[in-house]
């Protein structure tokens, strides 16, 4: 596919301000009980993933029992049913991040982590050092994955289902169309390009009919496919199809800053359009 066919169309609003992108919760914990994490206990959350997405902001309902109390946030992959290969990993002073009401809140959405649909996901937390002692406040239901380790997670034992430790997760949807076959694309290579024109010209002059190669859908191979398949060498192609909307920017950093904005907005100047939420 080619790069221009490919939109990230992430909507606008606050950060954590609509329920559409809370993709993961086991709700604000009950109580003050939770898993104790030590150095060589850990603990780790499954999470489910629906549609393809991009990370935008763990939250973990946790207590320091010590200080300060370093904690190590890992996200893993699924590996047949237990935490696998590390995706990303954070340290955070448990004592010093807390928020008031015991949960630390970690915003990943300057680091662009894609979670891939219909896949698990892992989130550990391990103690960080000898001194560091955690608790991990209980989900306020037993119906959640949850995993335990006794060496830094070298081995898990069998995932349980129970109160895990609470968190929230928080993604925004990928949209990305697709494009079934690329117009122009005559030899199939991926690209369009001066090759794909000569076959062309060929087809026209023996009087041969390719599909690929009609550019305005009139059902011929003429002298004006020719013409639309140099335009679209030189200036792209067109993609009508696309959506188009507009939001009101809500970055103070833009020079569209409280203007409606969208796709048309910059036509023909970008080929990738990113829009993201405020961090």
């Amino acid at each position: 596919m080619n790069l221009k066919a490919i939109i990230l169309l992430l909507v606008l609003s606050p950060l954590l301000g609509q329920d559409r992108s809370l993709v993961f919760s086991t709700g604000a914990p009950d109580g003050t009980e939770g898993h104790s994490i030590e150095f060589n206990g850990s603990l780790s959350d499954r999470i489910f993933i629906s549609n393809n997405m991009v990370l935008e902001a763990l939250k973990v309902y946790a207590e320091a029992s010590t200080a300060p109390a370093m904690a190590r946030i890992i996200l893993q992959a699924d590996d047949g049913g237990l935490p696998g290969e590390e995706i990303y990993s954070w340290t955070i002073d448990v004592e010093e991040e807390n928020h008031g009401n015991n949960y630390f809140l970690i915003i990943t959405t300057d680091l662009c982590i894609y979670l891939d649909a219909g896949n698990y996901y892992w989130l550990t937390l391990h103690a960080d050092d000898p001194d560091s002692q955690i608790s991990w406040y209980y989900s306020n239901n037993a119906t959640f994955t949850y995993t335990t380790s006794s060496d830094l997670g070298v081995n898990w034992e069998t995932p349980s289902v129970g109160n895990c430790g609470a968190l929230s997760v928080w993604a925004e949807y990928i949209y990305e169309p697709e494009v079934d076959e690329m117009i122009g694309d005559i030899n199939a290579d991926g690209d369009v390009n001066i090759l794909d024109v000569v076959l062309l010209a060929n087809a026209v002059l023996t009087g041969n009919y390719l599909s690929e190669g009609d550019i305005n859908g009139d059902g011929e191979n003429n002298v004006l496919d020719i013409v639309g398949l140099v335009n679209i060498i030189l200036n792209g192609p067109s993609y009508e199809q696309l959506p188009t909307w507009d939001y009101v920017d809500i970055n103070t950093n833009s020079d569209y800053f409280d203007q409606l904005i969208g796709p048309d907005t910059f036509n023909g100047n970008v080929s990738l359009y990113y829009f993201g939420k405020a961090g």
